[in-house]
């Protein structure tokens, strides 16, 4: 169950915050990162877990069907154990502003959320309805004591618990949500603006990531689907009538080199995700 929470946060985070993708999340000791040389990162890491306060076992469920000869069929039923499952999180970049920054947007996107709403989850920790997460800036232990622990100096931190149940459970069917988006056109060049409504839920801009100028005619695909739009000649595309969840696109343009961005639906407002190719 551990890989499933660490599964749904890197999601949330990488498609919420400037991440592109789910591989700039990472689980390792945060003594570990300076050493591997990437660029920016949010380091998600379990540093403790035990039997929860506000959850906990309940023991047997019983459940009764009778039947037309008046026979009664019980079915016995164990509810999940619960456990509190903290995490530290970190940002690490080359520069301590861009790690301020990166900070701050995980800060503000799990704040959206206040709990992991199930239709977030994956499979594996559906059915149980959404999952509580506090988010706080003082860890349940004592600040130092976690810090020493880990060999580092203190650091700016955010600190989550979530209640997580143990037991595999069925299926659920995700929610559906519409969007809709107004989408200013501002890079006309007589500066005039033209104002496109649409029902979707996601759009986003292409750029070059060196001239910082709009990029025409990217394939953008969302994967797992039968979605593709092509940029239009300011860099802007979209897409509508999606689930909520978190979605990969992909980008493919002559001249530049291809590239997958995770992008979050979370909310009744649209998302709009700036995306840089790089030139090859």
């Amino acid at each position: 169950m551990l890989i499933f929470v660490l599964q749904t946060l890197a999601e949330i985070l990488a498609g919420g915050t400037s991440l592109t993708s789910t591989e700039q999340v990472d689980f390792s000791h945060p003594g570990n990162i300076r050493e591997e040389g990437r660029g920016a990162i949010l380091n998600l890491y379990v540093y403790d877990i035990r039997e929860s306060k506000q959850l906990q076992h309940s023991g047997r469920q019983v459940e009764r069907r009778p039947t037309q000869r008046g026979l009664q069929p019980v079915t016995v039923n164990w509810s999940p154990s619960w456990f509190d499952v903290s995490l530290l999180l970190t940002a690490w970049d080359r520069t301590t502003l861009g790690e301020h920054l990166l900070l701050t947007e995980a800060l503000t996107v799990l704040l959206r959320h206040r709990s992991l709403r199930e239709e977030f989850l994956v499979q594996e920790l559906r059915d149980y309805g959404n999952l509580s997460m506090t988010v706080s800036l003082e860890p349940p232990i004592e600040v130092g004591s976690l810090w020493s622990a880990l060999s580092l100096p203190l650091r700016p931190a955010l600190y989550l618990t979530v209640p997580v149940p143990f037991e595999t459970r069925p299926d659920s069917v995700p929610l559906v949500w519409e969007r809709i988006i107004s989408m200013q056109n501002q890079w006309q060049g007589n500066g005039d603006s033209t104002v496109v409504t649409k029902r979707v839920a996601i759009a986003g801009i292409v750029k070059n990531s060196v001239t910082n100028l709009p990029i025409a005619a990217t394939e953008i695909t969302v994967i797992g689907t039968e979605k593709s739009a092509l940029s239009n000649q300011e860099g802007l595309f979209f897409f509508e009538d999606l689930h909520l969840g978190n979605y990969i696109l992909r980008l493919n343009c002559p001249d530049y080199l291809p590239q997958n961005v995770n992008v979050l639906v979370d909310s009744p407002n649209y998302t709009f995700k700036e995306i840089l190719l790089t030139p090859a």
